[in-house]
């Protein structure tokens, strides 16, 4: 992981953050930190300020640090999902760096996978023993899943024994997305699975986004990591399945 994408994570987490406690944290020197956050705040990531630096205001990591990001526990994650997929199974993996895990640690035979994420079909396209059903339609912007009233079409006409869905923020009462663009897809995605899981690690929890997608009842179970806070698993209405890396 780069240390400009930890940087993000942690502006992101705890907000402003001094240079000399960045450079104590990361173990390099201030000159070094100053001309992270100088890259940075090029790219319209962060603001700085007297002596240190704030995050510009959005509620989830920037997509080009994302997949740098917390790589062991979406890994643990997503072995602990794909362990729960069953012998000839039809399952749906949402668009996300989570759901990718999960497609990677696929092992049975005879599955049937459905998605609407460029780089999950790659990954199941790569593999005699699952059958791909890849979802068409439009390419959001910055990311690698399609939408559209095409996507939505096709997933209406069918059905699946499981539906594995990531998120931009997890809270107690459902899945929430910074964008509105997936709302309508993934609400159909849930609307033709049997059961449904989320997978998301500890980072997910307790941000806040803007558009709620589904609520956490509408999940048989949540996959995280072992450091979130047992306290917070424990106030949700539904299993939180905690994995260690």
């Amino acid at each position: 992981m780069s240390r400009q994408a930890e940087i993000i994570d942690v502006l992101m987490d705890s907000g402003f953050q001094s240079v000399n406690s960045l450079a104590s944290r990361f173990a390099v020197t201030t000159s070094t930190i100053r001309r992270d956050l100088e890259r940075l705040e090029s790219m319209d990531l962060v603001q700085r300020t007297h002596g240190g630096a704030i995050p510009v205001k959005q509620s989830d990591t920037p997509r080009q640090f994302k997949e740098e990001l917390h790589l062991a526990e979406k890994a643990a994650i997503g072995r602990a999902m794909a362990e729960r997929i069953l012998e000839g199974q039809t399952v749906l993996l949402d668009g996300g760096t989570t759901t990718l895990e999960v497609a990677r640690h696929l092992t049975k035979r005879r599955l049937t996978v459905v998605t609407n994420d460029l780089r999950v079909a790659m990954e199941i396209a790569q593999r005699r023993s699952a059958h791909l059903v890849f979802i068409g339609g439009e390419l959001l912007p910055d990311i690698y899943t399609l939408w559209g009233p095409a996507a939505v079409q096709q997933l209406e006409n069918l059905r699946v024994d499981v539906a594995v869905f990531g998120a931009d923020t997890i809270s107690v009462d459902g899945l929430y997305n910074t964008s509105s663009y997936e709302v309508e897809i993934k609400r159909v995605m849930r609307s033709i699975a049997k059961e449904a899981f989320f997978v998301a690690d500890s980072s997910k929890f307790g941000h806040e986004a803007l558009f709620k997608v589904l609520d956490v009842d509408d999940f048989t179970a949540g996959i995280t990591d072992d450091l979130l806070d047992p306290l917070r698993a424990s106030q949700f209405p539904i299993p939180i399945i905690q994995v260690g890396v």
